[in-house]
C-alpha cells in the first residue's frame, strides 16, 4: 500500500519536474547576492512556502546556493569560480533541483555561469634561456613557451609582445585548436664581442576589460666563434737598454689582445724566422706571458741595437695570428761616481743671520768624460739655503742663506749636498753637514686664546683662584721667561689692581675682593705677558669677568608698605562682595631674572574660605561675602618666595578690620540720611570764581596805591665811563693772552714753545682781555726760504707693525638695523712703504652659541669697513666682543689686533603688554564693586610689562576714557584705580574705564585695557519703596547761596575800584613849580649820544657841533649846523648807561635856515 502511495506522489509531481528554469549569472558574485525570485518565477505562495520544507539539491560537491523561504529568493551562499567549476569548458552550467514538500513538488533549475576577466595570462616558465651562436644567420627561429589563461572567450590570450630589440622579433602562429604559439626570429647578425647577452621580455595580453597581462624573461646568450685575430697595440716597439744589464732583466712585456673568448682568445708568443740567432741568444721570449728578458750579455761595443720579430697565435680550431717588431737600443753605461770637497764651513749661526750670508764653500769633480763627466750640485730637500755657482770656476759653489731662519720652527738643519753627473745611468754622491741655530728674542709671548671669558660666582672668597692665563714663548732661556701684569684700567675710580691680582710667574688670576652681582655684573680688562729678553717683547689678552648671580637677596615687600616688623592694618566694608580686591602684595628681588621670580602664598589665614591669594600677582580677593558669624578682625600672613635654590622669602602680616557701610540700619524707619558730596561740581566752580575775583580786587587796590604814592627820585651823577677799543688789526684778544703777527702784541708777550709757557714781557693794561690761539710748530719756514739741500734716500724694510688709532673700539649699533649696514671704519696705519704698508683686515674667529663671528659681521679686507650681516635684536643679543687683525703684506708679514665691543642699542620696538587684569585678546574686563564702597578704596590694579631696556620700559598709566572723572583716580606709576568719593544715587550703575599704559620710548608705544565696572547693591536694601520721602535735594543749598552772595559782592567792589582808579587818572594835574634843569643829550640819526658833556660814540663829528651843559639844562651849538638837520633831544637820568631800557623824555630839535 505504501509503495503505491509513493508511486502516486511521484507521478503527480513528475510533470512539474520535466520543465527546466534557466538563469545566468557572472562568476565571483558576492555572498548574499540574489540570483532570482523563485516564488515569483515558479508561482509559489510566499505564505505557504514558509510552512513547507524546501530542499535544494545541487549536482556538485559544494553548496553554492540556497533559498530564502521568507522571500522566496535564490541567493548565493559561496562565491562561484567558473574556472574551478568548469575547467577548460567554454560554457558552464550549474544544475540543481528545488524540492518542496507538502505537497511534494520538484523544480529543475539550470544556472549558467558566465566568465569575467579575473585571471591574468601566465607563463609556465617565467625565465627562458637560449644559447645562440654568433655565427647564426638572420631568419633563424627559436621556439618560446606559450602563456596560459584559464579565462575563455574574449578574456583569454589575445596576442604577444616582445620588448624592443634590434636583433630579435617574434612571430605568432595559431594551432588547429586555436592555441597561439610564439617563435623568436633573429633579424640581425649577432656579435658576441659587442653584446654577449640579450635580455628580452615577452608579454602575453588577453582581450578582457580591463586588460590583463603576464610576462616572461627571455635570456639569449651569444656563443663565441673564432673570428678575431690577436692584435698588438703597436706594430713596432722601441726599447732602450743599458749595457751590462743583469741576466733576467725584463726588457718589456708584450700584451696582444683577442676579442674572442675561451680557447679562441688564448695566445702563444714566438720568434719568427726573421729574428737572428744572435738576438735569440741574448734575449728570451716567454710563449705564454709575452715577457722578453735578458739571457745573455749586452755589450754596447758589440751591437748597438737588436731587432726581434714576434708573432702571436691563438688556439682556435682554425688559429689566427698577429705580428710585431721589437727594437732594443743599447746605451753606454756611466761607471765613475762624482766627488764633493767642502771648504770653510760654519757649524753654528744666530737665527737672525742676514739673508745672503755664506755658510760654506763647496767644490765638485768627476773623472768621466763627455756627458758622463758633466756634474751638478744640488740640495736634497727644500731648505732656506741655495747654492750659488762661481762664474769663473763652474765646479765651485757657495752655500748661502736664502730665507730668514727661525730657530723656533727649525732648531737645526742637516744639509745634504748631492753631486750628480749627466751620465746614463746617473751616478751621484752626497755629503751632509750639520748646522745649529742660536736663539735670539724674536717671538712675543702668545696666549692660547685671544679672549678669555671667566665666570665668577658672586660672594666669592677674597683671594680665590679665578683662572690660569698662561702664555707660551717659543724662545729659549731668558727669552722665554715670562712675567704677567694687569694693564691698569679704572672703573668708577677703582683700579683693576685693587680688584684682581695675577701671579707674575705663572699667570694665576685671583680675586682680591668679594663681588656682588647686584653691584658689579662684569669687568673687562687686559693682561700682558712680557718675556725677559733684550729688548723684552710682550702681548696682551682681553679678559672678560662675568659675575654669576647667587640667590643671596631675599624678597623685599614694598606694598603694602609698613615699618620694619609692624603689622599692616586695612579696613574693608563688611558688605564687600565676592571677588572684591582686598589688598595687593608686591615684593621685589634684586637677584637675577631666574632667582627673582616671586610667588605668593598664605602662611597663616584666620578663615581659609574667606580669602584667596593669586600666587603670581599677589592679589588678595574675597571668595565669598562676609556673614554675621565671621569675626570682625581677620589676620592674613602672606609669604613671598623667590625662585632660587634654596628659596628665600619675606612675610607681611595684614590685619583686616571690617566696618559697617555708610547706610545705617533702618530699625526705626523714621529718618533717612541725605548725605551727599559737599563739594559737588557747582560748589567747586563757585569757590574758584570767588577766589579769582577776590584776587583781582586785591591786585587792583595795590596798583592804585602804588601809583598814587610814587614820587620821582633825584638821579645821581653818572660816574665817568671808561671805554675800551677793539682794534681792527689781525689779532685775537681774550683772557689777557694773545698770539698774533702784530708787532705791538709781540712786544707784550713771548710764547716759549719749548716749555709750553706764555711769557709777559711788559705790564698789560688793566682790565684788558685777550685770546690765545695755539699755532702748529714749524710754520716759520716759508716757501721763499733760501737753503742748500742734499737728498738722502732710505730704502724701507718691514719693521713697523700696523697701528690702530685706538686699542679698544666701542661701537653702538641700533637694533633692527638693516643687514649689510656699515657699522664703523677701523683703519690702521703702517708707516712703511709700498707692499709693507698694504694692509689686509680680518675678523679673528670666535664662536658664541655655536655661531661664528664671521656669520654676524663682515669686514672689508681692503679698507677696514665693518658691516653687520644680520638684523640684531636687543632683547636677544645685547653685545658682542671680538678682535680684528690688521696684517701688512711685507715679508715676513707683521700684524696687530684691536678689540671691538659691539653694543646693541635698544629701540622702543616692543609695546607694553598688560598682564593684569588679564583678558582675552581685545575683550573687556568686567569687575563688580559694592555701591557702598568707601572713598579711597582700591577698585582695580593695572600692571603692564615691557621687554625693552630699562629706559624704554618705564610704564606710566593714564585714563583714556572715563565715565565720571570725579569718581575714580588712577596712580600714573603703580596703576592703582581708587575711588575719589562714595557713589551717589545719581551715578550710573555701569562705569566704563579705558586705561592706557605708555612706555618711555620715543615715540612712545602703548597698550589699552577696558574695565567695565558694575556696581551692585549691598545687603541692606534701599528703603525708598517703604517711605515717601523724596531723595532729591535742592541744588541751591545754603552753602551754594552763600557762595553766590560772596561772589556778587566781591565783583561789585572790583567794579567800583576800577571806576575810581579811572577817575583819578583822568584828573588834570595842578601847575607845579619849575622843575630843576634836566640833563639833555642829543641823539642824532647817526646813532650818537651826548651826555654829561662827554661823547659816547666813535664819531667825533657830533661832538664838534653840540655841547650839552647839563648843569644849566641848556644845549650849546658850537658851530653852524647843516641846514635841514633834525635832532632828537632826550633827557637821561644821571648815572645811567646808554642802554635800550633807559627811561628818557625826548623832544625834537629842528634846524632851519
Amino acid at each position: 500500500m505504501h509503495l503505491w502511495a509513493t508511486a502516486f506522489v511521484w507521478c503527480a509531481v513528475w510533470p512539474g519536474a520535466l520543465s527546466v528554469t534557466r538563469y545566468s549569472i557572472a562568476e565571483e558574485m558576492e555572498r548574499g547576492s540574489v540570483v532570482a525570485n523563485l516564488a515569483a518565477d515558479l508561482g509559489l505562495d510566499l505564505g505557504g512556502l514558509a510552512q513547507r520544507e524546501v530542499k535544494l539539491d545541487i549536482f556538485h560537491n559544494k553548496k553554492y546556493l540556497d533559498v530564502n523561504k521568507k522571500t522566496g529568493e535564490l541567493y548565493i551562499v559561496e562565491k562561484i569560480d567558473r574556472e574551478n567549476l568548469c575547467p577548460k569548458l567554454t560554457s558552464c552550467f550549474l544544475k540543481l533541483d528545488v524540492i518542496i514538500e507538502s505537497p511534494l513538488r520538484i523544480f529543475n533549475i539550470e544556472l549558467g555561469i558566465t566568465d569575467i576577466n579575473d585571471n591574468a595570462p601566465h607563463f609556465r616558465r617565467d625565465r627562458v634561456e637560449l644559447d645562440v651562436s654568433e655565427s647564426a644567420t638572420p631568419g633563424e627561429r627559436f621556439s618560446l613557451p606559450n602563456a596560459v589563461d584559464p579565462d575563455v572567450g574574449v578574456n583569454t590570450i589575445k596576442t604577444y609582445r616582445l620588448s624592443a630589440s634590434e636583433h630579435f622579433t617574434i612571430e605568432i602562429q595559431t594551432g588547429s585548436d586555436g592555441t597561439q604559439y610564439v617563435d623568436l626570429v633573429l633579424t640581425k647578425s649577432l656579435d658576441r664581442e659587442k653584446t654577449a647577452v640579450h635580455n628580452l621580455i615577452l608579454t602575453a595580453v588577453d582581450g578582457g576589460v580591463p586588460v590583463r597581462s603576464g610576462t616572461a624573461n627571455i635570456i639569449v646568450r651569444v656563443q663565441d666563434t673564432n673570428d678575431n685575430p690577436p692584435r698588438f697595440d703597436q706594430q713596432t716597439y722601441t726599447v732602450n737598454m743599458t749595457e751590462n744589464s743583469p741576466i733576467g732583466t725584463l726588457v718589456m712585456k708584450l700584451n696582444a689582445t683577442d676579442l674572442d673568448e675561451g680557447v679562441n682568445s688564448e695566445i702563444v708568443y714566438s720568434f719568427t724566422l726573421y729574428t737572428s740567432e744572435k738576438t735569440q741568444e741574448v734575449f728570451a721570449l716567454n710563449p705564454n706571458t709575452g715577457e722578453i728578458t735578458v739571457k745573455g750579455t749586452i755589450d754596447y761595443e758589440d751591437m748597438k741595437f737588436y731587432e726581434m720579430h714576434i708573432e702571436a697565435r691563438d688556439k682556435g680550431t682554425h688559429p689566427l695570428l698577429g705580428q710585431c717588431k721589437v727594437v732594443v737600443q743599447v746605451t753606454d753605461m756611466n761607471d765613475n761616481y762624482p766627488e764633493i770637497t767642502i771648504q770653510s764651513v760654519k757649524d753654528t749661526v744666530d737665527e737672525n743671520i742676514p739673508v745672503g750670508s755664506v755658510i760654506a764653500l763647496v767644490g765638485i769633480s768627476d773623472r768621466d768624460t763627455g756627458d758622463n763627466g758633466k756634474v751638478s750640485l744640488s740640495i736634497n730637500e727644500r731648505l732656506p739655503f741655495i747654492l750659488n755657482k762661481s762664474s769663473d770656476r763652474p765646479t765651485h759653489y757657495k752655500l748661502i742663506v736664502s730665507e730668514p731662519l727661525d730657530r723656533e720652527s727649525v732648531a737645526e738643519y742637516d744639509i745634504t749636498l748631492i753631486v750628480t753627473d749627466a751620465g746614463t745611468p746617473t751616478l751621484s754622491d752626497n755629503e751632509t753637514r750639520h748646522l745649529h741655530l742660536l736663539d735670539v728674542n724674536d717671538n712675543a709671548p702668545q696666549f692660547p686664546q685671544s679672549f678669555y671669558t671667566i665666570r665668577v660666582m658672586e660672594n666669592n672668597a677674597p683671594g680665590a683662584l679665578l683662572s690660569s692665563l698662561t702664555a707660551f714663548d717659543p724662545d729659549l732661556h731668558e727669552n722665554q721667561y715670562l712675567v704677567y701684569f694687569i694693564l691698569e684700567k679704572e672703573i668708577a675710580n677703582t683700579s683693576m689692581s685693587m680688584l684682581f691680582s695675577i701671579n707674575p710667574e705663572n699667570g694665576n688670576l685671583y680675586a682680591l675682593k668679594t663681588f656682588d652681582y647686584e653691584i658689579e655684573k662684569e669687568f673687562l680688562f687686559h693682561i700682558e705677558a712680557r718675556d725677559s729678553g733684550s729688548p723684552p717683547l710682550s702681548s696682551n689678552v682681553t679678559v672678560h669677568i662675568i659675575i654669576v648671580d647667587q640667590n643671596d637677596n631675599a624678597p623685599v615687600i614694598v606694598s603694602p608698605w609698613r615699618a620694619h616688623g609692624s603689622v599692616v592694618e586695612e579696613k574693608i566694608p563688611r558688605s564687600t562682595d565676592k571677588g572684591s580686591l582686598v589688598a595687593k602684595v608686591i615684593a621685589l628681588d634684586t637677584d637675577s631674572v631666574h632667582n627673582s621670580r616671586i610667588t605668593y602664598q598664605f602662611l597663616q589665614v584666620t578663615d581659609a574660605t574667606l580669602f584667596s591669594l593669586d600666587q603670581y600677582n599677589g592679589e588678595i580677593r574675597t571668595m565669598r561675602m562676609f556673614s554675621y558669624r565671621d569675626p570682625r578682625h581677620q589676620r592674613l600672613v602672606v609669604i613671598a618666595k623667590d625662585n632660587g635654590q634654596p628659596a628665600l622669602s619675606a612675610t607681611v602680616t595684614i590685619k583686616l578690620s571690617t566696618v559697617e557701610t555708610a547706610v545705617k540700619a533702618y530699625s526705626d524707619l523714621t529718618e533717612v540720611p541725605l548725605e551727599y558730596d559737599i563739594f559737588s561740581d557747582l560748589n567747586l566752580y563757585l569757590v574758584i570764581g570767588l577766589g579769582s575775583v577776590s584776587f583781582l580786587l586785591l591786585i587792583t587796590i595795590l596798583v592804585t596805591i602804588v601809583l598814587k604814592c610814587q614820587k620821582p627820585k633825584a638821579s645821581k651823577a653818572a660816574p665817568p665811563c671808561r671805554n675800551s677799543v677793539l682794534s681792527e688789526r689781525n689779532s685775537t684778544i681774550a683772557d689777557s693772552t694773545l698770539v698774533s703777527n702784530d708787532a705791538y702784541w709781540y712786544s707784550l708777550f713771548l710764547a716759549e714753545t719749548r716749555k709750553g709757557k706764555l711769557v709777559v714781557r711788559q705790564p698789560v693794561p688793566k682790565g684788558s682781555r685777550y685770546i690765545v690761539s695755539s699755532l702748529p710748530r714749524g710754520t716759520g719756514l716759508t716757501d721763499t726760504s733760501d737753503s742748500a739741500a742734499s737728498t738722502l734716500q732710505l730704502l724701507d724694510v718691514n719693521d713697523n707693525v700696523p697701528q690702530f688709532p685706538q686699542s679698544f673700539y666701542t661701537i653702538r649699533v641700533m637694533e633692527n638695523n638693516a643687514p649689510g649696514a656699515l657699522l664703523s671704519s677701523l683703519t690702521a696705519f703702517d708707516p712703511d712703504l709700498h707692499e709693507n704698508q698694504y694692509l689686509v683686515y680680518f675678523i679673528l674667529e670666535k664662536e658664541i652659541a655655536n655661531t661664528s663671528m664671521s656669520m654676524l659681521f663682515s669686514i672689508n679686507p681692503e679698507n677696514g669697513n665693518l658691516y653687520a650681516l644680520k638684523t640684531f635684536d636687543y632683547e636677544i643679543e645685547k653685545e658682542f666682543l671680538f678682535h680684528i687683525e690688521a696684517r701688512d703684506s711685507g715679508s715676513p708679514p707683521l700684524s696687530s689686533n684691536v678689540t671691538v665691543h659691539i653694543i646693541i642699542v635698544d629701540q622702543n620696538d616692543n609695546a607694553p603688554v598688560i598682564v593684569s587684569p588679564w583678558r582675552a585678546h581685545g575683550s573687556v574686563v568686567e569687575e563688580k564693586i559694592p555701591r557702598s564702597t568707601d572713598k579711597g578704596s582700591l577698585v582695580a590694579k593695572v600692571i603692564a610689562l615691557d621687554t625693552d631696556s630699562v629706559h624704554n620700559s618705564r610704564i606710566t598709566y593714564q585714563f583714556l576714557q572715563v565715565t565720571d572723572a570725579t569718581l575714580f583716580s588712577l596712580d600714573q606709576y603703580n596703576g592703582e584705580i581708587r575711588t575719589m568719593r562714595m557713589f551717589s544715587y545719581r551715578d550710573p550703575r555701569h562705569q566704563r574705564l579705558v586705561v592706557i599704559a605708555k612706555d618711555n620710548g620715543q615715540p612712545a608705544l602703548s597698550a589699552t585695557v577696558t574695565i567695565k565696572l558694575s556696581t551692585v547693591e549691598t545687603a541692606v536694601k534701599a528703603y525708598s519703596d517703604l517711605t515717601e520721602m523724596p531723595l532729591e535735594y535742592d541744588i541751591f543749598s545754603d552753602l551754594n547761596l552763600y557762595l553766590v552772595i560772596g561772589l556778587g559782592s566781591v565783583s561789585f567792589l572790583l567794579l567800583i575800584t576800577i571806576l575810581v582808579t579811572i577817575v583819578l587818572k583822568c584828573q588834570k594835574p595842578k601847575a607845579s613849580k619849575a622843575a630843576p634843569p634836566c640833563r639833555n643829550s642829543v641823539l642824532s640819526e647817526r646813532n650818537s649820544t651826548i651826555a654829561d658833556s662827554t661823547l659816547v660814540s666813535n664819531d667825533a663829528y657830533w661832538y664838534s657841533l653840540f655841547l650839552a651843559e647839563t648843569r644849566k639844562g641848556k644845549l650849546v651849538v658850537r658851530q653852524p649846523v647843516p641846514k635841514g638837520s633834525r635832532y632828537i633831544v632826550s633827557s637821561l637820568p644821571r648815572g645811567t648807561g646808554l642802554t635800550d631800557t633807559s627811561d628818557s623824555a625826548a623832544s625834537t630839535l629842528q634846524v632851519s635856515m
